[in-house]
């Protein structure tokens, strides 16, 4: 008999890696949210028909949705996935970005088929980055990996030297963006025609 348990550990967790929201997973496979959230739940499992094609979604071997052991260019990408995030949504009405970690912000308007969100950094900022999306309306937290709510505290990027990234493509030209600094962090803002850098940093 096939483990439910087993699935719905390892489909919550290829979700994670990526980022991805339940909603985000079920409208990529074309099904309910509520169907994904019985799978990881353990009260459900995907039509056998699905199987094929989340595999596909999540680039890896259908027997890994059965828990076999990823082979090592999955272990590969993992790693990356600790550094790098990437999402793709309709075009973005309203964007609130609150700020709690040192990076930079770069926002770029202009007609696209689609939004396009890339996230870079150690994996703490990577881990603590947060995306809510509903009706066109885009909330990112970048939050503070230390746990005060005033105060930012430097931390171990466990040897990671490059800038803390976060590219935002609108896909309108009409989005309103605003970065809400709810730390002891300055932000720097640069406008240039339709891109936007916020460059945050610690004031100590």
């Amino acid at each position: 008999m096939y483990n439910l348990n087993k699935f719905c550990n390892i489909i919550t967790s290829l979700r994670k890696e990526r980022g991805w929201t339940q909603a985000y997973l079920a409208d990529k496979i074309g099904i309910s949210p509520q169907s994904v959230s019985k799978w990881e739940c353990g009260i459900g499992y995907p039509d056998v028909t699905l199987f094929p094609v989340i595999a596909d979604l999540f680039d890896i071997s259908i027997g890994v949705l059965f828990g076999e052991k990823k082979s090592q260019e999955e272990n590969n990408m993992n790693i990356d996935l600790k550094h790098e995030r990437k999402f793709a949504f309709e075009p973005l009405k309203n964007i609130e970005i609150r700020v709690g970690n040192i990076c930079r912000i770069e926002v770029i308007k202009g007609e696209r088929e689609n939004s396009a969100l890339s996230i870079q950094g150690d994996s703490v900022f990577v881990e603590y980055f947060s995306v809510e999306k509903e009706n066109g309306n885009l909330l990112l937290s970048i939050k503070n990996p230390t746990g005060t709510d005033t105060h930012w505290i430097s931390y171990d990027r466990d040897g990671y030297e490059k800038d803390n990234v976060v590219q935002l493509y609108t896909g309108s030209d009409e989005s309103d963006c605003t970065v809400i600094n709810y730390l002891d962090l300055s932000i720097e803002k640069t406008v240039m025609d339709d891109h936007s850098t916020f460059r945050v940093y610690s004031r100590g």
